[in-house]
This record gives structure tokens, sequence and C-alpha cells, in this order.
């Protein structure tokens, strides 16, 4: 009796495995359902944001590493004439933009050009990334493949500019203008150029006035995510150090004249005490004497004239600081001028000038002109001319004595610094 009562209530009970009613599941999926619309916008705009926030970030990355590498390698970037392109070595093995000249024109003096854009690399095909990003990415210390990929995944567009001519303290300075662009995520068909996006570079000589200027039009390409850049900026820069340091020197190298004058007890009005005699030719001189008479023989400094240095020896663009020569585009050098470590550091021990002192911004030496023919080109064509006793020009040949810093900026501009010799 007790045993029969006692399953009878465990049967009352349903079981535990028992599944959700067919109302059931639809009323959850009718909650899902909502749940999705409602969210679905936000998960949206949160992915998007996320896109756009990297896109931005590789734009300001791009910029700063390629600010970097530009100025690093300034003198070749700006020496090589490419047009729509920026090359960083030169041997061209990293190259920023279209390859082999597409522009096809020299280097902008005058007028405007429209530059077409390439993408960093082909859609789907990773490995034709452009050699350029490696030097980018090297100066920003992140992943060159990732640098040139915006947030959406696809590679970012490429503009820049020809070799452009603008003016710095009435010096030229030559140049490239660069730009990115992402589409912000549109379809694959879609262009700068389907946009009606333009990037036009214009050099007004009249007004010394140059650089490009990106228009993103009005179908669909002022959504695009920009970044731009400006060589000049850096050029400009690079001019104004160097001849800064250029006029320290030079002022250095007045007061040395003045005091190797003060120093010499009968205080000569004639004598050049810029340098000493030229140990291997003595000129043509006031009155066909000979130049060397003219010349300081107590100096410390020696002439940079050629007989004293086996000829001209100031080439283009200059001796890095180590003495080791470099090989660059044309052959461009000055007569009897010397780097300012020649002769054993005799120039910048007994000014008290430290090597960096004596380096332009562009990482090469500068030049010492003090010898008859200073600083005329190596072709023949005169540019400055040295007072020298030394001199054959006959003109040249009384005081005051003048000598010459120099550096050479890129593509073969000569910065020059005269130094006049006061009593």
């Amino acid at each position: 009796m007790f045993i029969h009562a006692t399953a009878d209530k465990r049967q009352q009970h349903p079981s535990k495995e028992a599944g959700f009613t067919l109302v059931e599941i639809m009323i959850a999926l009718a909650i899902l359902t909502i749940m999705a619309v409602v969210l679905f916008p936000l998960f949206s705009q949160t992915i998007n944001y996320s896109q756009t926030t990297t896109t931005r970030a590789h734009l300001n990355e791009l910029v700063k590493g390629l600010k970097v590498a530009y100025e690093k390698d300034a003198m070749v970037v700006d020496t090589t004439g490419a047009d729509g392109d920026v090359v960083f070595t030169s041997n061209w093995g990293q190259v920023l933009g279209a390859p082999n000249d597409p522009l096809g024109t020299a280097t902008l003096t005058s007028g405007s050009t429209t530059v077409n854009p390439v993408q960093a690399y082909a859609l789907g095909n990773q490995a034709s990334l452009e050699s350029g990003f490696y030097a980018i990415a090297g100066a920003a210390g992140t992943s060159p493949l990732s640098l040139a990929t915006d947030g959406y995944g696809n590679p970012f567009w490429v503009y820049v500019s020809p070799e452009m001519e603008g003016h710095y303290d009435g010096y030229p300075v030559y140049y490239h203008d660069v730009a990115f662009l992402s589409t912000n995520g549109a379809p694959s068909s879609v262009t700068p150029a389907s946009q009606g996006v333009t990037y036009t570079c214009t050099v007004n000589p009249t007004y010394e006035q140059s650089g490009c200027s990106l228009n993103l039009g009005t179908n669909g390409g002022q959504h695009d995510a920009v970044a731009t850049f400006s060589g000049y900026a850096v050029e400009q820069h690079l001019y104004h150090v160097t001849l800064r340091k250029m006029k320290t020197v030079g002022d250095a190298y007045g007061a040395y004249f003045t005091t190797q004058y003060l120093a010499n007890a009968s205080r000569n009005a004639d004598i050049d005490y810029f340098a000493n005699i030229d140990t291997a030719w003595n000129g043509c001189g006031p009155g066909g004497t000979g130049g060397n008479a003219y010349m300081d023989t107590s100096s410390p400094i020696p002439n940079s004239g050629n007989g004293s240095n086996s000829g001209p020896s100031y080439y283009f663009p200059g001796e890095n600081p180590d003495g080791s020569t470099a090989s660059y585009y044309g052959t461009n050098f000055l007569m009897d001028v010397q780097p300012a470590t020649w002769d054993n550091n005799a120039f910048i021990n007994n000014l008290g000038l430290s090597l960096p002192s004596v380096t332009s911004a562009w990482g090469f030496l500068m030049g010492i002109g003090n010898g008859p023919n200073s600083s005329n080109y190596g072709n023949g064509e005169p540019y400055t001319q040295n007072r020298d006793p030394l001199s054959c020009n006959t003109n040249m040949q009384s005081p005051p004595y003048t000598a010459f810093i120099l550096a050479w900026a890129p593509n073969t501009v000569l910065l020059s610094i005269p130094v006049v010799g006061n009593y």
C-alpha cells in the first residue's frame, strides 16, 4: 500500500528534459530579430569608425615617415630629375610613384601639369607593393604593407608630382610634392578619376610660387580620406640650416684673416692672409712678379689651388664626413676648392671648428675656396672668381682679398658664402 502511493506521487511531476514549445521559440526569434534590427546599425557604425580611424592613422604615419625618409635622402630625391617619382636611392632601388618617368616631362619650371595616381600595389597582388614604401616604413618603424593599406583593406592611391623648381633666398630649390588618398571603402571599381579627383601642380616663376593642389570634386571624392606632403618644406629647412652654418664658418674665417694680419709684425696690407702659398704654382701675380710673394707664408691653412692639391677636387655632391666619396648624377666640380677637412683638417683645426660644423644639412662636407680660380665650374664656365694674388685676372689681384665657403644642394645647385678679408 505504501509503495503504490509513492509511485503515483512521482508520476505527477513532468520530465526535466521537456523542450520549448513552438510558441516560446517563435517569441524568442521575434526578440532576436528586433534586437538585430536595433543593434545592426550600431555594429556597422562601430566597424566603419574603426576602419576610418585606421585609415587616418595610416595616412598620418605615411606623411611622418615620408618626411623622415625624404629628409634623410633629400640629395638623391631631388637630384634624379625623376618626374612622377620620388627616388630614395641612387640605384633606384626604392621608388615611390609610377616608374619610368610617367609624366614624360622635364623639371617643371613654369606652367601646370595634372598628375595621375598609382595604387600602392595592384589590388589582390600585395607582392607588387611599390618599393618606396619600404623607405617610408623604415623611417616610420612599421610594416610597409600595413602602411600602404587603408582601414578597409585597400591599397592607398599615390600622387607624385614632377620635380618642381621653387626658390629660397635667391637660390633655386628642386622638390617633389606627394599626396595619398583612400576612397574610404568604396567598391574597387571606384577610382579617384571616376570621382572627378584631380591633382594639379603649378610653377609660377614670376611670383616665385609653386606647389600642387588636390581637388576632390563632387562625385563622391569629397568623402575620400587624404594626406598631402610638400618636399619644399623639407628642402627649405635644409637650405636654411646649411646657409646658417656656412655663414658661421665664413665669420670664423674672416676673423682668422684679421687675426693673422694683426699677429704679423709687418702687418702688410698687400698680403692675402687667408692661405699659404700654392706649393706648385706661382700664379701670375701683380706686375707679373708671381702671386706667392703676396700670400701668407706663415699661415697654417693651405692653399686650395690646383698646384697644391693635384687639381680640382670638390665634386658634386661633396665628400662624406669620413672622407669617402659619393657617386651621384652629374659630374660638376669646382676648381681651386677643397673639402673642409683637406690636408689633415688644417682648416677646421686652426679655426676651432668641429666636423659637424662644416657638414651641410644634406650630410656632405662644405668646400673651401681660397685659391685663384675659386670657384669656377670645372667645365670652364665662370661662376664666381676669387680675389687672390695668384689670379691671372689683373682685376682680381689686389685687396680686398676674398675666400668662399661653398656647399652643394640637390640638382647641383651651388650655395656660396663670400668671405672678405679685413685688415
